[in-house]
């Protein structure tokens, strides 16, 4: 009898403890977004955003090796990777780029963004990878670009690799930006 008192308090020991904490993380930019009045009569927008399907879940994604990769349960984007990128890249672009990027083709647009992003994840071994492809199309005049850069993590953890990945980001508006200007 008393070893099953014991048992029966440790099962409720176990069922009472506190589950894991989870963690989400935002993907904002830093750049004020341009008011309605100036994205109305934008040139430029982010047409097709798309993003690997190993990516598109809430998890923040960690490639173990040999080809397998792991979803954090615990630490998640806040909202759809998808959803948040077209407002970061669209924000982030327009600051660095001086022009408004409309985060969806309005009828004034004539310059179209599409970017793919292939890799966004941790590689286990302290960096965030970010792998991603854009074109622009300024009227029939396509050109193609691509983007692959890795950023060690500032110390341990998910909460590195989120901020590594959102800097990584910046990086890709940046030369984004930069192709719109050259072109």
């Amino acid at each position: 009898m008393r070893l099953l008192c014991l048992l029966a308090a440790a099962l409720l020991a176990a069922c009472s403890s506190t589950p894991p904490q989870t963690s989400s993380y935002l993907l904002r930019a830093e750049v004020p977004a341009s008011s309605g009045s100036q994205l109305a009569s934008s040139t430029v927008a982010l047409a097709d955003i798309r993003v690997a399907t190993y990516i598109e879940q809430p998890g923040l994604v960690l490639a173990t090796g040999d080809g397998k990769v792991h979803a954090a349960r615990n630490h998640q984007w806040a909202e759809p990777l998808q959803v948040s990128l077209r407002r970061f890249l669209a924000n982030e672009v327009s600051g660095a780029s001086g022009l408004d990027v409309s985060p969806r083709v309005l009828p004034s647009t004539t310059t179209r963004v599409s970017v793919t992003v292939d890799q966004l994840h941790g590689d286990g071994q302290g960096a965030a990878l970010l792998v991603a492809y854009w074109e622009v199309d300024n009227a029939g005049d396509v050109r193609f670009f691509e983007f692959s850069q890795r950023q060690s993590l500032a110390s341990a953890g998910y909460d590195a690799l989120a901020h590594a990945e959102q800097a990584l980001l910046g990086q890709l508006a940046q030369a984004i930006a930069d192709s719109l200007k050259s072109g």
